[in-house]
């Protein structure tokens, strides 16, 4: 059975060279069962090739995974209408819609911030179990104070270039938009209100009365409730979208950590953003560039509709 298949590739820097595009072309063109219908330019960086082909999208990510094309990313996905026709994305929040993991900016605050961002690195590269690396690491930071914690944290942190546009633009087609955090509820609700966001879910910060000082709050090294993992994101994912009445097809999960995999798993696309080696690999397509606004391109959006959306 033949089914249609997009490959889409997106240079890292200012346009891609006919070299390269031929290069791809010859490459796709070689391949047993593949066909190439037609190609569409959308940037002077980003292409598409539309392919009629036996094989399945894992069969030819593989494939093109051994192309050795230079400092491009190559996405291949089936070619239907829910590519651009986007209900719901969800993004993780530390290092992708922030430049920053916020629970590395608190422990600097208890001075065991390489104690934190060392076990947040084997996390993330799927080391270790997320619930228990988090435990971890909030028990380091028991007994900071409270007081002005939040607000010195919220005025630290940095969007993440390119995250203001896709997200304007996506609302502007009607798509909802979520973060779902394994860092911390006051600063996933920030996010949500900066960015406009539909929903937010995060980690609840246990506190506590400092024993030393009456009437000083701080941090008791825990958390509260339910932890927001790999699991929860993605039962989270496909809750709300039967909640919004979004076809599963047609969400996205964007991430960078290993426990931003299984939502990506149950999600219409996922796209590892930035993101450590292993991620990149076990993820359905990575993007590696400085700018998340790129994703529109992954979505089958041309430089002229992106300007015309975000005009």
């Amino acid at each position: 059975m033949t089914s249609q298949i997009v490959v889409t590739v997106i240079g890292h820097g200012v346009r891609l060279s006919e070299e390269l595009k031929q290069k791809i072309t010859t490459f796709l063109s070689g391949l047993e069962d593949v066909k190439i219908d037609s190609e569409a330019v959308l940037s002077a960086r980003a292409q598409d090739y539309f392919l009629s082909t036996s094989r399945s999208v894992a069969s030819l990510r593989e494939l093109v995974g051994s192309l050795d094309a230079g400092d491009v990313d190559i996405v291949v996905q089936e070619n239907s209408k829910f590519r651009k026709e986007k209900g719901l994305v969800v993004f993780d929040m530390d290092s992708t819609l922030i430049y920053q993991e916020v629970i590395e900016l608190i422990a600097a605050y208890a001075q065991v911030e390489e104690k934190v961002a060392e076990i947040t690195e084997r996390a993330m590269n799927n080391e270790l179990d997320f619930t228990q690396s988090l435990a971890e690491r909030v028990g380091l930071l028991k007994g900071i104070k409270t007081a002005t914690l939040y607000d010195e944290i919220k005025q630290k942190l940095r969007v993440t270039q390119g995250v203001p546009e896709l997200c304007r633009g996506l609302k502007k087609t009607g798509c909802k938009l979520a973060v779902l955090s394994g860092g911390f509820t006051p600063f996933a609700n920030h996010m949500k209100e900066a960015l406009e966001l539909d929903f937010a879910r995060a980690n609840v910060l246990a506190t506590e009365n400092d024993p030393a000082q009456a009437g000083v709050e701080v941090l008791s090294g825990y958390t509260v409730g339910d932890v927001v993992d790999g699991e929860c994101k993605a039962e989270t994912l496909l809750q709300l979208a039967r909640e919004y009445s979004v076809p599963v097809e047609a969400t996205v999960m964007v991430g960078d950590g290993g426990n931003d995999l299984p939502a990506m798993g149950v999600a219409g696309f996922g796209i590892a953003w930035n993101a450590k080696a292993k991620v990149q690999q076990a993820a359905p397509a990575k993007l590696n560039t400085k700018s998340l606004q790129d994703a529109f391109y992954m979505f089958g959006y041309t430089d002229a509709e992106i300007s015309e959306l975000l005009a």
